[in-house]
């Protein structure tokens, strides 16, 4: 009889034990914080997506922060709202600097902090609730991409996508002229945007319309910086997720613009202005799958990287590149942070222990009435 209970107690207490760890393991916040652009090229912009954030008190809200890198400066991006459900999204309405900063530039840390309400200061109050940091080596890498690379004052993707509108600009021009000495004139600019001033087919008797760079170079520089983030950093995720979407999507770039050149020079070698007219037609067409990228697989949308990925998508990539990954901060206590794992294994232990002394009862019990 005595045995009967004690089981009995035992058998509820390690069911118990093990229920507990399950009542007080929380979800973990996911999202990102990742730069776009209000218009091509900016990177004036920062979207905010998270799930599973804990809700706040009725005098507190959540405020994003963009830091410097030696900490010295702060940028608000504005207050985060999080819904009944734990979200905050900011996708439909990102916060956009008004001055047109490039905020890859000058930034490498984000974070979210606890800001009371009324807040009459408008400094972080420092009460971190999600942060995250871009590795320092990576990031300068991701600077040539987005901001400004050796012996240019703008980011290579940026120069890339600048590049390839000006030609297929120049492309549609001499696609709509009917003269001859036009559609010489616009196809030897096309030339001279995609080569460069040190290109084989650089026309020097007639204007350059582009920055002297190239789409060529830009695109082959767009790969190699990125493969130097991923060199600079070895095993960052994020940078090995996305270094393969600028590289494909600038190689891309090259093989059309390259044969959109090839079309330009055919065009230019042509005396008959509907033969010319022809080649640069075929340069315009590629030009926009240069600038815009190609939905290669007919399923209705265009993907980065791959045999689909632009201009455009090698810039968004290399944007990418720079997410954020905001995890709790010192202020708001981590999911499953030491305490709770250490007391959810012990209770599980507690559990496991208990349940084989029940077993052991039983056998005696059943031991003893045989």
């Amino acid at each position: 009889m005595y045995s009967s209970k004690i089981l009995k107690v035992v058998l509820l207490l390690s069911l118990l034990a093990l229920v507990v760890p399950f009542s007080v393991v929380k979800g973990q916040v996911a999202g990102s914080a990742v730069i776009r652009d209000s218009s091509a090229g900016l990177s004036d912009q920062v979207s905010v997506t998270l799930t599973d954030v804990p809700a706040l008190g009725a005098a507190e809200v959540y405020e994003g922060w963009l830091i410097s890198d030696d900490g010295s400066a702060s940028l608000s991006i504005g207050i985060l709202s999080v819904d009944s459900d734990g979200v905050i999204d900011t996708s439909d309405d990102p916060y956009t600097n008004a001055d047109g900063a490039n905020l890859a530039s000058g930034y490498d840390k984000f974070v979210i902090t606890i800001e009371p309400v009324p807040d009459d200061d408008a400094a972080s109050s420092g009460n971190v609730a999600f942060s995250d940091q871009i590795p320092t080596d990576g990031m300068a890498h991701i600077r040539h991409l987005l901001s400004s690379a050796p012996g240019t004052t703008k980011g290579i993707t940026v120069g890339l996508w600048e590049q390839t509108n000006v030609a297929l600009t120049h492309a549609s021009s001499a696609s709509d002229s009917t003269a001859l000495a036009d559609i010489h004139e616009y196809a030897a600019h096309v030339i001279n945007i995609i080569e460069g001033a040190d290109g084989a087919n650089f026309v020097a008797d007639e204007d350059n319309p582009g920055d002297g760079v190239g789409v060529l170079s830009y695109a082959s520089d767009a790969r190699t910086h990125a493969e130097l983030t991923i060199a600079a950093v070895s095993g960052d995720a994020t940078f090995t997720l996305y270094e393969p979407n600028v590289s494909e999507s600038a190689d891309n770039v090259a093989d059309w613009a390259g044969q959109a050149r090839d079309f330009a020079v055919l065009a230019r070698s042509q005396s008959s202005a509907s033969v010319a007219t022809a080649f640069v037609a075929n340069a315009e067409s590629l030009l926009e799958r240069a600038l815009n990228g190609y939905d290669a697989d007919r399923d209705g949308s265009i993907v980065a990287g791959g045999s689909e990925g632009g201009a455009i998508q090698a810039q968004s990539s290399a944007q990418d590149m720079a997410t954020y990954n905001p995890r709790e901060g010192a202020s708001l206590p981590a999911t499953g942070d030491t305490s709770w794992s250490v007391f959810a294994i012990a209770a599980l232990s507690a559990g496991a222990v208990l349940i084989a002394m029940g077993s052991m009862l039983v056998r005696r019990s059943r031991t003893h009435l045989a």
